[in-house]
């Protein structure tokens, strides 16, 4: 079972602010991103776990914001099973 997922994300234009920075809340859903497709490299299904009646659910985000992603900018996810 692999748990760590790399994904390349380009910033949009529509996901920044009026300075061209990559708007705080845009964070949780490239987050979101990198979590379904680890569960997807793993061999999950979400759709099919949610049609089971079965929901993964968030109980805490934590964000420590280091350096500003702006407007056409790459930016490599990765996401990992730390325990």
């Amino acid at each position: 079972m692999q748990n760590e997922n790399i994904t390349e994300i380009r910033v949009r234009y529509c996901e920044t602010d009026a300075m061209g920075f990559l708007h705080h809340s845009n964070y949780l859903n490239y987050f979101e991103i990198g979590r379904t497709e680890l569960f997807r490299d793993q061999g999950g299904d979400y759709r099919a776990m949610e049609e089971s009646g079965l929901f993964f659910v968030v109980v805490k985000v934590t964000v420590n914001y280091r350096l500003p992603a702006r407007y056409d900018d790459v930016l490599t996810l990765k996401t990992r099973i730390a325990r």
